[in-house]
């Protein structure tokens, strides 16, 4: 069963098919608009342009599930050293995927890691697909994936688009219980080059019991090179914590 059938299955039991009706009326609308937006605006002027339009009801399609504060840091790191092979895994919405695009390198590419029906997420339907792709810049190419970034398989088939070359940032929002966190990183950070980054979303302490990203993270910068993105006042849920690759 695909995950827009089980989104659109819920919804027809909890609603009805009014509610049905009227929710693919306001996601085609969505998708004109955010469209429309892209075609007036292919080229942004700065992170705050670039931010200014993620955030905005145009883009409300797509917009991160992020703490503005804290992802303007993190693009604002990324932007000078303008990565050519970045792979995320947990896309979602695409939003984050859609920032990428615009602070790497012109001719980068992206590779997406997601699993469809997902616990954190719940994945992204075919549908979207075209959309994600149409992010590239005219030089990028973005490569799909919808699959358990936990299986042998995938890592096979992030190292086959690859073809020998490292990452240069690897963004880890998928599975965010403890051993899921964990499993992303030591399979998949050995691909990112030495002085490359990692970064971790959900760092921060949550009420959500599920959601343990901020216990392995704690763990982790005992052993390594971290720098810490954390909204102040605290915002209760988000952080994005930053690995330095030796």
């Amino acid at each position: 069963m695909g995950t827009t059938f089980k989104k659109v299955y819920r919804l027809l039991r909890a609603d009805g098919p009014a509610a049905v009706v009227r929710r693919s009326i306001a996601r085609i609308q969505d998708l004109r608009r955010l469209r429309r937006a892209l075609a007036r605006q292919p080229h942004f002027a700065g992170i705050d342009a670039l931010l200014d339009f993620a955030f905005s009801p145009d883009a409300a399609l797509i917009t991160p599930a992020q703490i503005r504060s804290e992802i303007d840091r993190l693009l604002r790191h990324l932007q000078p050293a303008a990565p050519r092979r970045i792979l995320e895994i947990g896309t979602a919405n695409g939003g984050s995927l859609f920032l990428w695009t615009q602070v790497a390198a012109p001719d980068a590419h992206l590779i997406s890691l997601d699993l469809p029906g997902g616990q954190f997420g719940d994945g992204y339907a075919r549908w979207k697909r075209p959309l994600y792709r149409s992010f590239a810049r005219p030089a990028q190419r973005i490569t799909l994936l919808q699959d358990d970034s936990h299986l042998e398989r995938s890592l096979d088939a992030v190292r086959a688009e690859l073809a020998g070359a490292p990452l240069d940032f690897l963004f880890i929002d998928g599975d965010h219980t403890y051993a899921g966190v964990r499993r992303d990183f030591e399979m998949y950070a050995p691909l990112v080059r030495s002085g490359g980054l990692v970064a971790f979303h959900d760092i921060a302490s949550h009420d959500d019991p599920t959601c343990q990203v901020d216990r392995y993270w704690n763990e982790l910068k005992q052993h390594h090179a971290c720098t810490e993105i954390l909204a102040s006042p605290p915002a209760g849920w988000a952080g994005l914590g930053l690995v330095k690759m030796p």
